[in-house]
């Protein structure tokens, strides 16, 4: 079930919306604010999977793994059927891969590969599954129009999946244009510009209709008094990031995030290089990079002819030089899209980084399998790949034990979130359906709020305060500590950033002008108790001492709701 973070906050929330009430999440109503700008390509997957019963967590991890094997069986597909031995090893590189390039140190609690909403994953599969499915295409002169779906649904995972479909993409079309002849170069070389310009076309035409839908859907919000605007879009950040570094001129936006930029490319790169940032089950980046390029130099090596080592050689040059441009397009991002406190961290860069080194492992293997079936010194390669991905099962063996991944692990996992499902589905019966909630949940990052927002559909869970003023810097909402302005931590302070001051006045006023019916108390401490007590009828005994959840928002005061509570 879900437990993570971002599978609460987008990935599973906006799935169980999408089930639940058969629309496109877009247009559904939910607590946050950002929800409908998120890119639907997983969602939709997980969507069809759902189609027979009710919302189920598992489910969504079912479409996302029949997503996985589907890449893991391209890549399987490269080889001819007399080389049958050869699936056997390749399919052990492709079934580790998730474990082998994002796991860097023992587990101590269970492994998500396999069970995760995240889109990262699959992201990096789908890359070189997508390669694997060409090269397999080209083996056997199948219908190679087939690759351009698959190229326009990794535009349309996540917005970082953008630049990685387009590097896709310009490898499809260079091997196509440059490789897709028999005989003379020349012969047929409009039809294979034709077809390498549609490879291009296919990612950017979805992307750039997914945006134009959500531009209008941020007017007709914003002129109902809804989400107004969303962060700069990954095409805008690319532009103007790169005129700057040519020292053009760039609108204010950009001018005074510079520093940030400069300071986080010099970040990642440290990043990149320091063995105390591993990454994935044999290190760093540095380290990670030479054993892909390692496996695209040793296809090149072993190609049966030039004109196969040239091939080969293409496709080392085009990845790694995609590398070097997801790198620089991360770095944008970082410095000019995501919050600072986000890029002064360089908040989940191993995620980010992992999806390329996926897609990028994929592809050179994938690369590396062709030239055994056609190359020289097959038995060599062969004893080769056997041996790597016997290695490659040691060493996952050595940092994911069998109780902490999907062979088994205890129902005591997922304990916390059994019992908030039991509070959410009390809180449920209690309310009826299409209530608004306002939650109070002390102490929490957000993480409760996003989980309640979850297991509360079809119910909105307010967004639960005012957004911050930046004038003032008070106020904050969703998940956090309610408290009286003058109790307020130092902005600089751990976890100030959860802290939402208001008076007892405001606090009312905030929740009545939510819309809200119910307050949800969750979790309470002495500081809201002291500080809003006197805004509820009971003074919040019925909260404190178990008999209830909920409050009802009435003229006044608000009243405690009989209700049943979970143990």
């Amino acid at each position: 079930m879900f437990s993570e973070f971002d599978e609460f906050s987008f990935w599973g929330t906006a799935a169980q919306m999408t089930k639940t009430t058969d629309r496109l999440y877009t247009v559904g109503e939910y607590g946050t604010p950002w929800l409908p700008s998120q890119n639907p390509g997983l969602i939709m997957l997980g969507y069809f999977v759902q189609f027979f019963g009710q919302f189920a967590h598992f489910k969504v991890y079912l479409g996302y793994d029949l997503l996985l094997f589907a890449c893991i069986a391209a890549l399987v597909g490269v080889t001819e059927l007399c080389n049958y031995r050869l699936s056997i090893p390749l399919a052990t590189i492709g079934w580790l891969t998730p474990w082998f390039l994002t796991t860097y140190n023992r587990t101590i609690m269970v492994s998500k590969v396999y069970m995760s909403a995240y889109g990262d994953i699959p992201a990096g599969m789908l890359i070189g599954g997508t390669v694997a499915l060409w090269i397999a295409l080209r083996r056997v002169n199948g219908p190679v129009w087939t690759i351009l779906p698959v190229l326009a649904f990794l535009a349309n995972i996540k917005d970082n999946t953008f630049p990685l479909a387009l590097i896709t993409a310009a490898l499809v079309a260079a091997d196509y244009f440059l490789f897709g002849h028999n005989q003379k170069w020349r012969t047929g070389w409009v039809k294979r510009l034709g077809f390498s310009a549609l490879s291009m076309a296919a990612p950017l035409t979805l992307y750039r209709a997914w945006g134009a839908y959500i531009a209008k859907l941020v007017i007709a919000n914003s002129e109902a008094g809804g989400m107004g605007a969303t962060s700069e879009d990954t095409v805008s950040v690319a532009i103007n990031g790169t005129r700057l570094l040519m020292g053009l001129s760039v609108p204010e936006y950009y001018q005074v995030r510079a520093e940030r930029f400069f300071d986080v490319a010099h970040r990642m790169r440290e990043e990149f290089y320091s063995p105390e940032k591993p990454l994935s089950a044999i290190g760093q980046g540095v380290i990670v990079t030479v054993l892909i390029l390692f496996i695209f130099l040793t296809a090149i090596l072993f190609a049966a002819n030039a004109r196969d080592r040239l091939r080969a050689g293409l496709w080392c040059l085009g990845s790694t030089t995609g590398f070097v441009a997801y790198n620089y397009v991360l770095a944008l991002c970082y410095g000019f899209i995501f919050k600072e406190f986000q890029a002064a961290r360089l908040e989940d860069y191993n995620r980010y980084m992992t999806t390329y080194y996926i897609g990028w492992f994929i592809m050179a293997v994938a690369m590396l399998s062709w030239v055994v079936q056609t190359g020289r010194a097959r038995r060599i390669v062969n004893t080769g790949l056997l041996g790597f991905a016997c290695l490659m099962l040691l060493r996952v063996n050595m940092l994911v034990l069998p109780q902490f991944s999907v062979l088994g692990f205890s129902d005591a996992t997922f304990a916390d979130q059994h019992i908030m499902q039991q509070k959410a589905e009390a809180v449920k019966n209690a309310v009826g359906d299409d209530s608004r909630v306002f939650i109070v949940t002390q102490g929490d990052n957000g993480l409760r709020w996003f989980t309640y927002g979850c297991y509360l559909q079809p119910n909105v869970l307010d967004y639960s305060g005012w957004e911050q003023d930046p004038e003032t810097g008070r106020w904050g909402a969703g998940g956090g500590t309610f408290g009286l302005p003058e109790n307020a931590p130092d902005p600089d302070e751990s976890g100030a950033i959860y802290y939402h001051a208001y008076t007892a006045e405001e606090l009312d006023k905030v929740i009545r002008e939510s819309g809200s019916g119910y307050i949800f108390v969750e979790k309470l401490d002495a500081g809201f108790v002291e500080a809003y007590g006197n805004l509820f009828k009971d003074d919040l005994s019925a909260a404190l001492s178990g008999e209830t959840l909920l409050y009802k928002v009435e003229e006044g005061l608000f009243v405690p709701v009989s209700m049943e509570v979970p143990a």
